[in-house]
């Protein structure tokens, strides 16, 4: 792979609005049919693939022999603008094929099946095969291993998480399918691949559901299996050249975030890259793989491609930065290793702070918040706090609800609507007949599947013997959002009913104590009753997720020790609710993972709980936590504000400040 310093030609193609980089030019007009650029953050990947493409437009390549691929369908409407914005026709924009990895595959598949594969888009809409998978492997009288089977109960939405997860990693990855070859599903095999045992028997039973017993076309397809389903047919030597949507003639072909190509992604690239005469143009940034959970490599954009074609690769950087200015630009540079400058016209102010307890981070995080609301013509939606571990959110949201500052989630959920919350909000209306605190529907349907987990029950329908438990719990949701009532006899009916004798005590001692007692000390008193931690502790397997689950509690009882009891504060959370959906979303700033935002960029952007231990995580890779941090500050455009531990604080600070590591 060449990494000579790359030269500018002469260019056909004069933008409007921008003046290209020396570097920019050099990409613009490369003359090599096969080159990748390694982008910093922020150095305008996406208008710099754009002149590539307007250039190889403006020497006569048809618009309808251009492909580029990119990863979500925001990265498809970027490239379009920017195509617009320096000046390509708008018939020619038309005719260019811009799509997602998904999209793309999708239009093949649809060709080569000929018929109309539903695509279940949502996590909820596949919990019902989950359900009917689980089913399949707790059936299966064959089993060998059975001692090693650690199967979910009814309502377990961690299990399911985690199941989606794992699925998307193998399917990213193709592990499955590129190692096992004639070796046995065992539970050595399993290690072997990295994946849970109960885990893997459970994906292969949902995957013939979804592939119809390895019928000719799938029952349905979720997010990203059209990549996977083409993938695994082209492994399996299947041809598609002679297809009318298979792209045999391209000329140009360009992937945007090209780091985050995974297996499956990449062999479908290398068949295009295989069976077409195109110029090709991957773009990326080595250090923003941080979605390798799903498979995304870094050694394809490497020598991966000179591995798998007889293409040579030429490798272009893209250096400087028009997010945020040197101030930043500095601290990535020492974070990444690596070459970094800014061609920002506009300041960016690097802010730190310390603290030393949690609730000292999350009153500095909402502090400034509250300075930014402050400013004049300020834009809360500009304002993001971006955390390493979804645990960390819990008092951040709580002071944020204190101070009626609307807020949005990305990357998961409000530690409010986690099971083991709603379990305690659960019981408090159906003991007390107030289903006020329940009105949304997406919370009441949530509860009941809480109340089966935590109460280990299963649901009995005289005469629906023949029903699974997944089809039970689906018609008890229906039932409870056309009629709120039906959810207090749920409880009694299903859940009281159908668990043993020890849980039964604590629910009817939990629900005696909500109908007769009340005040600031009663929560308290309620989860002792129930013995909260046993619960949580015989509901969860993994360590990590108990402790979670302990810390979402804790963040509960924080939160309703300000109000006269615990009735007051979930009616004012009710009520908060239903003012957060009516706020208009430029009102609301975002509390996200940092994985979430890949991509996106804000005006302000807080990074808190910098500490040992928690960032970088100890089950995480050094270069996977830097990636992440580095993801992290350099969304921000005009401030940064990092906060750290005062006496324990993140080896990252020391690196991003030029500091000698501490001892």
């Amino acid at each position: 792979m060449s990494t000579d310093k790359p030269v500018a030609g002469v260019a056909y193609f004069t933008p409007k609005d921008i003046e290209p980089t020396d570097e920019q030019l050099a990409i613009q007009t490369a003359r090599e049919r096969t080159i990748i650029v390694k982008a910093n953050a922020g150095a305008a990947k996406t208008t710099t693939l754009a002149l590539r493409l307007a250039e190889s437009l403006q020497r006569n390549v048809r618009a309808t022999d251009c492909i580029a691929l990119t990863h979500t369908q925001p990265a498809c409407r970027a490239l379009t603008r920017s195509l617009r914005k320096m000046g390509v026709a708008d018939h020619a924009v038309k005719q260019l094929r811009i799509q997602t990895f998904e999209e793309f595959c999708s239009d093949v598949l649809r060709e080569m099946e000929q018929v109309h594969v539903p695509v279940l888009a949502e996590d909820e809409e596949l919990r019902g095969h989950f359900w009917e998978a689980v089913e399949r492997v707790e059936n299966d009288e064959s089993e060998r291993w059975r001692d090693e089977l650690c199967m979910p109960s009814i309502g377990d939405s961690w299990f399911v998480e985690e199941f989606m997860k794992m699925s998307a990693r193998l399917k990213g990855t193709m592990r499955d399918i590129l190692e096992r070859e004639e070796q046995s599903v065992d539970p050595d095999y399993a290690a072997s691949i990295g994946v849970e045992y109960t885990q893997l028997k459970v994906y292969l039973a949902y995957e013939r559901i979804r592939r119809r017993e390895n019928a000719d076309t799938p029952l349905y397809r979720g997010a990203m299996d059209a990549t996977y389903d083409l993938a695994r047919l082209l492994h399996q030597g299947e041809t598609v050249t002679e297809l009318r949507t298979w792209p045999n003639k391209a000329k140009v072909v360009v992937v945007d975030e090209m780091h985050d190509l995974n297996q499956a992604m990449f062999k479908v690239l290398m068949e295009v890259l295989n069976t077409t005469p195109s110029f090709f143009c991957g773009m990326g940034d080595v250090d923003q793989v941080v979605l390798e959970a799903a498979g995304a490599d870094a050694i394809f954009m490497d020598k991966a491609i000179e591995a798998h074609s007889n293409r040579q690769v030429k490798t272009y950087p893209l250096t400087h930065s028009y997010r945020f200015s040197n101030a930043l630009a500095i601290k990535a540079r020492r974070l990444a290793d690596k070459p970094y400058s800014s061609n920002a016209t506009h300041d960016t102010k690097v802010e730190t702070g310390t603290f030393t307890t949690a609730q000292e981070c999350a009153d500095l995080v909402v502090d400034a918040a509250l300075k930014w609301k402050a400013q004049p013509r300020a834009k809360m939606h500009e304002f993001a706090i971006l955390l390493r571990h979804p645990w960390q959110s819990v008092l951040i949201e709580n002071r944020l609800l204190e101070d009626s500052i609307p807020y949005v989630l990305e990357g998961f959920e409000s530690y409010l609507m986690r099971p083991e919350v709603l379990f305690v909000r659960g019981i408090l209306a159906v003991a007390t007949d107030n289903l006020e605190s329940l009105q949304s529907k997406d919370i009441r349907e949530k509860v009941l599947g809480a109340l089966l987990f935590f109460s280990g029950s299963k649901i009995s329908v005289e005469g629906r013997e023949g029903e699974s438990q997944a089809e039970l719990l689906a018609a008890a949701v229906q039932a409870v959002n056309e009629n709120p009532i039906f959810l207090t006899s749920f409880f009694e009916n299903q859940v009281l009913r159908n668990t043993d004798a020890a849980m039964r005590k604590k629910l009817e001692a939990a629900c005696a104590l909500a109908r007769t007692q009340t005040g600031p000390a009663f929560l308290d008193d309620l989860l002792d009753t129930l013995d909260i931690r046993a619960i949580i502790s015989d509901a969860y397997l993994s360590k990590h997720r108990r402790a979670e689950a302990l810390a979402n509690i804790e963040g509960l009882k924080l939160a309703a020790k300000k109000f006269i009891s615990a009735f007051e504060y979930f009616e004012f959370l009710n009520e908060l609710e239903q003012t957060q959906r009516a706020s208009r979303p430029e009102k609301k700033l975002l509390l996200a993972s940092i994985v979430s935002v890949k991509g996106w960029e804000f005006d302000h952007v807080v990074i808190p709980h910098l500490t040992q231990g928690e960032f970088p995580a100890p089950e995480g890779t050094g270069r996977e936590e830097r990636n992440l941090l580095y993801v992290g500050i350099t969304r921000a455009r005009r401030v940064l504000t990092l906060l750290a531990h005062a006496e324990r604080p993140s080896v990252f600070m020391d690196k991003m400040m030029g500091k000698e590591p501490r001892p």
